[in-house]
């Protein structure tokens, strides 16, 4: 069986930085949503008005990796493309 990759609307990959951005829908961007640290350099981006998880922006993200796939297993970050 084929693995399927999980395709966020928006992601950007800061190369020169090691900083990942993740949105989760279409609609969420930085200014719709606050960021809090939940792990050092992990923060989750919240929805104001839902508190729903809209997004993730990942410091260090090559080496936090692992730690951020094992603390948030639902979403497939390693899907992608650097």
């Amino acid at each position: 069986m084929k693995d399927e990759q999980t395709i966020y609307p928006i992601s950007k990959y800061d190369k020169q930085h090691d900083v990942l951005h993740v949105y989760l829908n279409e609609r969420c961007n930085e200014y719709d949503a606050s960021a809090e640290e939940k792990y050092p350099n992990i923060y989750v981006m919240k929805d104001d008005v839902t508190d729903e998880t809209v997004g993730f922006k990942i410091l260090d993200f090559t080496k936090n990796l692992d730690k951020i796939t094992t603390i948030y297993p639902q979403y497939n970050f390693q899907s992608i493309a650097l």
